[in-house]
């Protein structure tokens, strides 16, 4: 008997809405197939199967919701029962369990002694912009609560623009571009940003794309080749695949490269997850699944992202400076591909070459590092015959 959990839906997300349920209880359901939806703020999320059997018991219903890693339902083999008793003794927290990352409390210090606040009043204060010192408390001795930051931060709005007429069009926010505005802005706001950028020769990666898809039928974009050489350079460089917590890195163990995915009202952040164990073919695989369910307004549950890849080359955009996506360590920018004149070793001559920007946490991460990462990826994209390809046969 094996539980369907609440996958964790994005960064800092502590729960999600069952939308629907795709399977109803007794009936089969075999690995890897579809068995509800759910839904963050976001986004929705199908959930699949993590292996074959019948859908025994299903502890929530439609319209709830549920805490991230908690059970939702339990598939075991014909015969086996789950008592109610016992499924909500196993939705019980444990010590075992992992959970949802949380920030641990910040360490008091001489500026906080005068100002008294509940630890999570002061991570909201902090993740919007609010001095403690101009809220007031309403707590016991007048301590400052995470309800009292709140009720500042709706007070606190941006000023009206005086010329709006009625002939103008105002567009309020969709769930997901009000989610998008606030993540971006809590990037801007918490993380210092600094930008690499670095020329990449792709002629030869071309040529090796084009020889894969006459060889084996194989459609590779040149983002999949980017993920790939993102991927394997970010298990030798693996400061780049992590984030800041207060006074600490955490280093991740498993390379989950996120992908940048456009929508029509905003954009998707779609996981690949274990890039660097997977063949340029089987991430190409996985982002066109990722593309397909996007359309749809959902994203294949799975892994959390540790790094993030953004192309705005099939837009022919040379080059941009992205935003990290929270609280990532980095993202890389993929400009478009055009045919250059470069210095050879014999003279001048027209090359494919292609512009990647990186955005680097300075909190993590110092220059040489990220220099040196960033040339990893443009040898592994250079070199894809004797590197990344090689996986790919």
């Amino acid at each position: 008997m094996k539980p369907i959990i609440m996958p964790q839906v994005g960064q800092n997300i502590p729960s999600a809405r069952i939308i629907q349920w795709r399977k109803k209880e007794g009936q089969e359901v075999k690995k890897g197939e579809l068995v509800l939806v759910v839904e963050s703020d976001k986004a929705s999320f199908e959930v699949e199967a993590d292996e074959s059997g019948i859908l025994l018991k299903v502890l929530h219903q439609e319209g709830e919701e549920v805490e991230i890693l908690k059970p939702l339902a339990y598939i075991g083999q014909p015969g086996e029962t789950v008592k109610v008793e016992e499924a909500a003794a196993k939705e019980e927290p444990s010590s075992e369990r992992p959970k949802a990352r949380a920030a641990p409390t910040p360490e008091i210090t001489e500026k906080h002694i005068r100002i008294l606040a509940s630890p999570s009043a002061r991570r909201l204060a902090k993740e919007r912009g609010i001095d403690l010192a101009q809220v007031k408390g309403s707590g016991p001795g007048g301590r400052i609560t995470k309800r009292d930051v709140l009720a500042l931060a709706r007070e606190v709005v941006a000023p009206e623009i005086a010329d709006i007429s009625s002939e103008d069009k105002v567009v309020p926010f969709s769930k997901m571009r009000k989610r998008i505005a606030e993540r971006l802005t809590l990037s801007k706001q918490t993380i210092p940003h600094f930008y690499l950028f670095v020329e990449v020769d792709m002629s030869d990666a071309l040529e090796w794309r084009k020889a894969a898809a006459e060889k084996h039928g194989t459609k590779i974009t040149v983002t999949d080749m980017v993920i790939k050489a993102c991927a394997v350079a970010l298990k030798e460089f693996e400061k780049m695949n992590a984030y800041v917590e207060h006074n600490r890195i955490v280093i991740k163990r498993g390379v989950n490269v996120g992908v940048a995915i456009a929508l029509d009202d905003g954009l998707l952040v779609a996981v690949i997850p274990d890039a660097d164990k997977k063949s340029v073919s089987e991430i190409s695989g996985f982002s066109k699944k990722n593309v397909e369910a996007a359309r749809r307004g959902a994203i294949i549950s799975g892994a959390v992202g540790t790094f993030t890849v953004s192309s705005l080359g099939p837009y022919g955009i040379r080059g941009f400076l992205p935003v990290i996506n929270p609280p990532e360590c980095g993202i890389l920018a993929v400009g478009t591909i055009e045919k250059r004149v470069v210095p050879l070793e014999d003279g001048p001559g027209v090359r494919d070459m292609m512009t990647i920007a990186l955005a680097v946490d300075h909190r993590a991460v110092d220059g040489t590092y990220a220099a040196e990462f960033l040339n990893r990826v443009k040898h592994y994209l250079e070199n894809i015959h004797k590197t990344i390809a090689s996986s790919q046969e």
